[in-house]
């Protein structure tokens, strides 16, 4: 099982691990072996999430223009942005996010929470996740190197 900055998945911080696109930041390479953010609702100003949120064009919709929690509580779920982004033909670990916001509305987000701690304590599955994103990683590099 894997801590992330002190604390241990199922604690209070659990929140900042719930994206509002639908990714459970709980199984993010950047949190848990870059260490580089406590997650995409994470406001310490320390960590990435703040470069995530001014970058990010579905945080800057949900969160800041319609003031939501998760695009699953948008009228307009799925839109265009969202189904850009999680078809995205560089970031394969984006693929859940619309099935996750609809699981996410249809049981409740502390359910839902309780189900992604479960599947990501299967370490195996985990391990292969992680390789995933770096994988992800990797090509947007060698992509942006051929530019």
């Amino acid at each position: 099982m894997f801590q992330l900055w002190g604390w241990k998945l199922g604690d209070s911080g659990d929140k900042k691990l719930v994206a509002p696109c639908g990714l459970y930041c709980g199984a993010c390479v950047d949190c848990l072996e870059y260490k580089s953010c406590h997650g995409c609702r994470c406001t310490c100003g320390r960590c990435a999430s703040l470069e995530h949120h001014g970058s990010c064009d579905i945080y800057k919709c949900c969160m800041d223009g319609k003031g939501l929690d998760t695009c699953g509580s948008c009228e307009d779920m799925p839109c265009s942005m969202l189904i850009q982004f999680c078809f995205s033909p560089v970031w394969f670990h984006h693929f859940p996010v619309i099935e996750n916001l609809r699981r996410q509305k249809a049981v409740g987000t502390e359910k839902w929470m309780e189900e992604q701690r479960e599947v990501w304590r299967e370490e195996w599955y985990l391990k292969r996740w992680l390789w995933l994103q770096k994988e992800c990683e990797k090509r947007l590099h060698e992509f942006q190197e051929r530019k």
